[in-house]
């Protein structure tokens, strides 16, 4: 596996995720094992393509960040890193709250 580029720094966080393939209406569980502000990795034994289109929905502590993104990565059995392309209105200070804390862990 090579090195991967990212714009930002990633910090430990572990959270349910709920994804919805854009060709879907069928939600699929994963959790996050990391979050930056450009995006996040989930842990799923069964990771969508690179380029797949979701939306997104992570919950932690009773609140729920929403946004669309794009898979940039994918890595069978394992994972998917997930790239933010859209927020939903008012999920930028929950991500930036989510973050600040984790970068105090």
């Amino acid at each position: 596996m090579g090195s991967e580029r990212r714009g930002t720094s990633r910090y430990p966080f572990y959270a349910l995720a709920e994804l919805t393939e854009s060709s879907s209406a069928a939600p699929t569980k994963a959790y996050t094992s990391n979050l930056g502000s450009n995006g996040c990795f989930l842990d799923t034994s069964n990771p969508l393509p690179a380029g797949t289109i979701i939306s997104i929905q992570i919950t932690y502590q009773g609140q729920v960040f929403a946004a669309r993104g794009v898979v940039a990565h994918s890595h069978p059995k394992m994972g998917m890193g997930l790239k933010f392309i859209a927020l939903e209105s008012g999920c930028a200070s929950i991500l930036e709250t989510w973050l600040d804390e984790a970068a105090l862990a």
